[in-house]
């Protein structure tokens, strides 16, 4: 194998997260700059929520705790301009409702 068939290594890289919390849902923002939608896999393993993405030159990998508080089937990803938003819905019977009072 020549040196021109030896492939360059890659960079590791934790992307920085955001993580906000609503009623409704957690969200997390991601920064994944020149990531696209088919080099970005998402999964849940048991309860943990794992990212992983790669360019040419980066390899990004970052994983989560997920509580049992959230609706895993309802989860939902957006990849737009380099930012990836996972929306984590919280179970219907744990989210802050408000109950009307009738006279």
């Amino acid at each position: 194998m020549s040196e021109q068939d030896t492939p360059t290594p890659k960079t590791l890289v934790h992307p920085l997260v955001d993580v906000f919390e609503n009623d409704e849902e957690f969200l997390l923002v991601a920064d994944l700059p020149g990531v696209s939608k088919e080099a970005l896999n998402i999964t849940v393993n048991g309860d943990t929520l794992e990212l992983s993405a790669e360019t040419e030159a980066l390899e990004y990998r970052r994983s989560f705790v997920l509580g049992d508080d959230l609706a895993l089937d309802a989860v939902e990803a957006k990849l737009e301009h380099g930012e990836l938003r996972v929306h984590l819905p919280k179970r219907a019977e744990l989210r802050v409702r408000k109950i009307a009072v009738s006279s």
